[in-house]
């Protein structure tokens, strides 16, 4: 049994960090162009263009921290063994199933703004929040459906090559049972 559980452990992880790796190239790409259109939305717009162009700048500078974030993580060493590597893919799966979660506040939080704009009494606080509503929609839009594409990539990778063979382990009374 040793013997075949040794091969499991990194040639899976590696498969799991390759995902998370395209993955923070996706989100590195989306974050550089929220930067990038932010700004100059920022600079050329006024009103609700220029409050969106506001959000989405703001979203793309947390965006790159995140992706900086993982990138520097990346020292971290990988799991030795089954558990550890059943632990790091639950975890993984968890991770995006939590950000799903938050994008689903985020879009909630969008149309939050884009109701609450129409209670303004000023011209400018109706088009910051129409502009910042707006932004948090393509915000909360985008990241629900990364997330949610990454939590069934992870979950698929975990079906394929982990799942199936923690099936197979049953509690005994007195320990841990294989059954082939």
């Amino acid at each position: 049994m040793g013997s075949a559980q040794a091969p499991l452990a990194p040639a899976f992880d590696t498969e799991r960090r390759a995902l998370d790796y395209r993955a923070t190239n996706v989100l590195g790409t989306w974050a550089l162009a929220n930067v990038a259109a932010g700004t100059a939305l920022t600079l050329a717009g006024e009103g609700q263009t220029k409050a969106f162009g506001q959000m989405t700048l703001g979203w793309g500078a947390v965006n790159l921290g995140i992706v900086a974030a993982i990138r520097l993580g990346k020292g971290r060493s990988a799991p030795t063994d089954r558990a550890g590597t059943v632990r790091a893919q639950l975890a993984t799966e968890n991770i995006y199933l939590l950000n799903a979660g938050l994008d689903v506040a985020y879009l909630a939080g969008g149309f939050w703004l884009l109701e609450h704009a129409n209670t303004r009494r000023t011209p400018a606080d109706y088009q910051q929040n129409k502009g910042f509503g707006e932004a948090l929609l393509v915000q909360g839009g985008f990241l629900l459906l990364f997330d949610g594409l990454l939590y069934r990539a992870h979950h698929r990778h975990g079906n394929k090559g982990l799942y199936p063979l923690l099936s197979r382990v049953q509690t005994v009374p007195g320990g841990v049972a294989v059954v082939w």
